[in-house]
């Protein structure tokens, strides 16, 4: 598996990334913003995220995960 790194060398803070995208349904919360990080997606993977964000639904497949959300810890 690979799990991109992006390191802030201005506020010195680096990101790990899951293997797989995240894709959580913002139905699930009481939200009224959503944040997506874009790291190389093109700019039709970029529209279809953010209509699909907007619909509050999720992304679904094999490259993308929920993020064991529900999982009981």
């Amino acid at each position: 598996m690979s799990f991109p790194i992006i390191p802030d060398n201005i506020q010195t803070v680096t990101t790990l990334f899951n293997s797989k995208i995240t894709s959580i349904s913002p139905q699930d919360f009481p939200i009224n913003y959503a944040r997506i990080d874009i790291l190389t997606e093109d700019i039709s993977q970029i529209n279809t995220i953010v209509q699909t964000v907007k619909d509050g639904k999720r992304l679904e497949g094999k490259n993308y995960t929920n993020g064991n959300l529900n999982r009981k810890i």
